[in-house]
């Protein structure tokens, strides 16, 4: 008897954890984990950044041109105001210098944060992507089907032709039975 209490238990049991529906499982990325992109600092702006006091100040940038302190029999003039350059480029003020390899390193900051940026709302379109697919799927789970939006004609008739039938038994039954 007691075994047969066990079992009966352990059936019961087993049918409570047959009947509990599959868990469904919701992609989501913990805000721990991502920072709100529009609260992350910018790097500052290389066009307003303070530039240290011992670089001379003064913007200017000049173009240099190969041999322009040669006369036209090619000796360096003596009354040239610059060198001679042996190559063709610019010349340009400290400052100027100082900015551009600013705007060089800030270029490169944006880069690589838009390039994380882009990396994380890519995870972010996946997730999305996918718990959309998730919702349309619980959507259609939840439409009827086709015995639910049936069942109540079938109930009518199949007891209107169950009673028509049980009546029609007990009427031949009790004339048998005469």
């Amino acid at each position: 008897m007691r075994l047969l209490h066990t079992l009966a238990i352990v059936a019961l049991a087993f049918s409570f954890v047959a009947c509990a529906g599959p868990r469904v499982y919701v992609p989501t990325v913990p805000d721990s984990v991502i920072k709100r992109v529009e609260e992350r600092e910018l790097p500052p702006d290389p066009e307003k950044e303070k530039i240290p006091e011992e670089i001379p100040k003064g913007e200017w940038v000049e173009p240099i041109n190969k041999g322009e302190c040669l006369d036209t029999a090619g000796t360096p003039d003596t009354e040239a105001t610059r060198p001679c350059p042996a190559k063709d480029g610019i010349a340009m003020s400290e400052e100027t210098a100082y900015r551009s390899g600013l705007i060089k390193i800030r270029y490169r900051e944006l880069r690589k944060t838009y390039e994380a940026d882009r990396m994380v709302w890519s995870a972010h379109r996946e997730l999305y992507e996918e718990r959309l697919k998730l919702a349309d799927k619980a959507i259609h789970d939840l439409q009827p089907t086709w015995w639910d939006r049936n069942k109540l004609q079938f109930g009518v008739v199949g007891g209107l032709v169950l009673g028509v039938a049980t009546s029609v038994a007990i009427i031949y039954a009790t004339d048998q039975a005469r």
